[in-house]
Parts: C-alpha cells; structure tokens; sequence
C-alpha cells in the first residue's frame, strides 16, 4: 500500500524518486511517461486540478502499482473528486477499512515511505558510536543528498522510527521492523533493487576485506521452496544475533543481502 493519504504527495514521490535515480529526468518526463500533458500534471500536482478515477487507474497501471496499490490511489482519488456524495463517502469508507493493519508490523502503505534504501541506513548509522545528528554529516557518510536527508529524517520522525531530544540529538525508537513476506509490493521491489545496485557498487569499490560475495548454484526440488525460505529467515535472525548483538563499538553500517530465486525457466503444466 502507499503511505500518504494525498494522492498528489504519491505522485511527487515518485517522481522524486525517478528524479534521484536519474538527476536528467523531468516533470515532462513524468507527465509523457504517465499519460499526461505536463501543463496538466503541473496544475494536478500544484492543487490547481484534480483526476478521475479512469485517469488514477491509467497512471497507476502506467507506474507500475500493484493491484493493492492502485486501489489505494484511486480511492484517494475518488474520495476528493468522486462525481457525486456517495461516490466520495464510498471512497473514504474504503480508505478507513484500511488503516486496521496489524501491529508493531510495518505495514505495505509505510514500507512505501521508507521503500528507500537510505531511510534503513539512517536507522542504524544513529547507532554507530560517532554518529552525528548533522544532515550534512549523514549526507556525507551515505553519499546522498542534503535535502533527500532532510526528507528522509523527517519521515521517520513522523513514523515514530527516529525520536529526538530536546538538544536536537536523534536516536532510533525501539519500533520493531519487519515487511509482510510474499506480498508483490512495488515497493518492496524498488528497495530490494537499490539493495543490489548497491551491492554491484560495492562489488567494484570496496576491498576482500570489507565485503564477502559468494554464490551457489544447485538442482533443486522446487516444492521445498517455502521450507528454503524459512531457513533463510532463520539464518538472518541468528546471523543478527551472533554477530551483531547491542554494543557500543558499532563503527560501520552494512547490509545483509540473500538471493534465493530460479535460474531455468519454469516448465508450463501439461493437462492430458
């Protein structure tokens, strides 16, 4: 699901994050590439317009949204510019029935807000022993922008995953983390991406010794998939905790990244 109950704050998003991935990329960019005149997207994303609920559908299709996405969007679409009262109380009812999520899990709509990379990586640089509170510093630590920093801080301030004190010192909350598995999140597919682009990077820059790579290849049976899984996340969480306990001498932020996917291409079931 997405985070923001603005559909116009969706749509800067994702043109934001176009726009980090390739600083050339444009509002006319995004208007071409959603169906859009870019006069119209302007004036849509200033207030000025609104959209109907065909036009929503298009441009979610056109992004790239789930189906559960594209739900969302629509509906805050259509409960501001619904033809007609009970169209729009409709659309509001709907979007009410979504906020009963289940707790202490972040949940599709705020996965979508942090669906970045760097917004994880904030969480644990804060735990690092010289960690400064300064965008700039942590711009700089992470290779990334002032303002996307900014941004960044204050989604997770909002979310209740970063806290700050009276100084102005930022520390993590203790709010568990953790994605719904098997949900074909375009979010989550956007983060996993980032993770192995940076992967590749680090694949090039970094030394042996600050990085291990390795890969298996094997014949598999293929119905013991979701047992493979489950292996794999309790791998992660011993990993976590044997080699990552609660210490005052953290100095580094990494990232753990497991591939576990198919290579041939799967076989069509034949009926007789």
């Amino acid at each position: 699901m997405l985070e923001s109950s603005n559909y116009r704050e969706i749509l800067k998003d994702e043109l934001n994050r176009r726009h980090q991935a390739n600083p050339l990329y444009s509002l006319r960019a995004f208007a071409r590439d959603i169906g859009l005149e870019a006069p119209r997207l302007s004036d849509v994303l200033n207030g000025k317009h609104g959209l109907s609920r065909i036009s929503a559908q298009a441009i979610a299709k056109k992004i790239g949204f789930s189906k559960e996405e594209k739900d969302f969007f629509c509906d805050l679409v259509e409960s501001q510019h619904g033809r007609g009262k009970l169209k729009r109380q409709l659309a509001k009812l709907r979007l009410e029935q979504r906020h009963s999520l289940a707790e202490n899990q972040i949940q599709l709509d705020t996965f979508k807000v942090i669906s970045d990379w760097y917004h994880f990586a904030i969480l644990e640089l804060a735990l690092i022993k010289f960690f400064k509170s300064d965008p700039k510093w942590i711009a700089k630590q992470l290779g990334l922008n002032v303002q996307v920093v900014k941004s960044a801080i204050d989604r997770l301030l909002r979310l209740n995953f970063l806290k700050k004190d009276k100084k102005g010192r930022l520390s993590p909350t203790s709010t568990f983390t953790s994605t719904p598995d098997g949900i074909p999140s375009q979010s989550i597919k956007y983060f996993h991406k980032q993770i192995l682009e940076k992967a590749l990077t680090a694949l090039v820059t970094q030394s042996v010794e600050e990085r291990d790579f390795s890969a298996m290849t094997m014949a598999f049976d293929s119905s013991k998939t979701n047992e493979a899984k489950e292996y794999i996340r309790k791998f992660r969480r011993n990993f976590s905790k044997s080699v990552n306990p609660s210490s005052a001498k953290k100095d580094s932020v990494y990232s753990l990244s497991v591939q576990f996917f198919r290579l041939n291409k799967k076989e069509e079931s034949h009926h007789v």
